[in-house]
Order: C-alpha cells, then sequence, then structure tokens
C-alpha cells in the first residue's frame, strides 16, 4: 500500500508538467496561425523599386503623335552643329537643340556627343557603391513612339513594360518613360557584332519631347540607385522645356 501510493503521489506531477505543455504548445500554433499576415501581391512600383516622382501623377491623355515629316516624305538636310570641346561647357548650363531650350542639373558632367547622330551627352555620376556611371544622350526621334518603346525593351532581358506619364510642359507634350530590369549594354548600340553585358538592376528614365523642329529623345540608363539619386534633377531638367524662340 505505501508503494502504490509513492507510484501515484509521483505521477500527480508529471501529468500536471505534461498539461502545462499541452497548453502551451496549442497557445504557440494558434498564436502563429492568427497573427500570420495575408500575403498581399506588390504593385509594379514595389516591385521595380521606387518609380520616378512624374510617374505617379494619373495618366489621364494619350500618347502624344510624332511630330509630321516634311512635304515629300524627305528629312530636311541640316547638318549638325560641331560639338564644342569638353572645357567650353559650363556646369548646369543651358542649352538649344531642334528649337527646344533645356537646363541641365549641376551635378551632371557634359561631355563630347560619341558621334554625330547625339545632340548632346551628360555623364550622371554614380551613386555610392555603384560601379557604373549614368548616362544620358540628347538625340532626334526617328520610327514613332511605339516603336521605340518597343526598342527599348528590348535593351532587357526581361522585356519589361514600361511606366509612361504623359504631361505639358510650356505647352509642349513630353511623355516620361521608365523601364527597370536587367539591362542588355552595349558600348556600341547599333553594332550588331557586340555581345551584350548584363547589368541587373538597372533604369532608363527618358522624356519624349515634341519641340518645335521636331521629336526629342532625353534618354538617361544607369544602375537604379544612380538614377534614384538623378530623379529630382531629371525632373528639375523636364520642367526647364521651353521653345528657343522664347
Amino acid at each position: 500500500m505505501p508503494y502504490t501510493n509513492r507510484m501515484f503521489n509521483s505521477l500527480i506531477p508529471l501529468r500536471s508538467s505534461l498539461s502545462v505543455c499541452a497548453v502551451l504548445l496549442g497557445f504557440m500554433i494558434s498564436s502563429c496561425s492568427d497573427s500570420q499576415p495575408e500575403h498581399q501581391p506588390p504593385s509594379p512600383e514595389e516591385a521595380r523599386g521606387s518609380a520616378h516622382p512624374a510617374l505617379k501623377a494619373k495618366v489621364t491623355s494619350p500618347l502624344p503623335r510624332p511630330a509630321p515629316a516634311p512635304a515629300g516624305g524627305q528629312k530636311p538636310a541640316t547638318a549638325p552643329a560641331p560639338a564644342p570641346a569638353a572645357a567650353e561647357y559650363k556646369a548646369g548650363e543651358e542649352f538649344a537643340v531642334m528649337g527646344l531650350k533645356a537646363k541641365p542639373p549641376q551635378g551632371w558632367l557634359r561631355q563630347k556627343p560619341a558621334n554625330r547622330m547625339r545632340k548632346a551627352q551628360f555623364k550622371l555620376p554614380r551613386a555610392e557603391d555603384d560601379q557604373y556611371d549614368g548616362e544620358l544622350t540628347v538625340i532626334p526621334a526617328f520610327g514613332g513612339m511605339e516603336a521605340n518603346l518597343q526598342r527599348w525593351r528590348a535593351q532587357f532581358k526581361e522585356g519589361p513594360e514600361p511606366l509612361i506619364n504623359n504631361r505639358k510642359v510650356s505647352g509642349m507634350d513630353v511623355s516620361i518613360v521608365q523601364i527597370d530590369g536587367t539591362y542588355l549594354y552595349k558600348a556600341r548600340p547599333m553594332d550588331p557584332g557586340e555581345t551584350a553585358q548584363e547589368r541587373p538592376d538597372y533604369r532608363v528614365l527618358a522624356a519624349i519631347v515634341q519641340a518645335p523642329k521636331g521629336q526629342v529623345f532625353f534618354k538617361s540608363f544607369g544602375p537604379r540607385s544612380t538614377m534614384e539619386k538623378w530623379q529630382e534633377g531629371f525632373t528639375d531638367m523636364v520642367d526647364s522645356f521651353r521653345p528657343a524662340q522664347e
């Protein structure tokens, strides 16, 4: 009888401990299941990083149409003016192109254009920890809006859809285009024999302007953090657009 009592008494604390463990385990399971947030897919802007401020405005107008070609289907034969030496450029100096004036940010470094097609060219100094600088070129547009958007998409490995915002600046139609993804970089973009370098997390940021003398592209690209560094400066440049005769 004493032995039986001792066994019974020793089982009581064991059973109590098991009960406490079971209660704690149930509480932990219910807490985890109750506190687990419902998964929500990210928006396109969240998935690709912060969008350019101008792109957050609601798009209410259609894409601007390319400027009509001169009568007879011939392009005006205008020889490009020789580019001045790099030493002649002043930081943030306003420049004119195809009847349009624009004022670049102070931090951009204007360079001599690499070819005759480029009317202006700038280096966008890289953000900290980025390997490459950004670059902006100004060229007259050929082929229409849709054809050039498809060409820019093809410069990315993923072929991503662009973000587009249409707006008026000094009475001119301006479309701001942003594309993010793995950029297929070529030092000579028009050379079919050059092998492209994959550069992940890149961004193209461009302004397509219906200038008085035709459509003009202000196209920049670079590492996304570098482009984010210069987003405000890019917006300021777009806001500075005005007809050259003013």
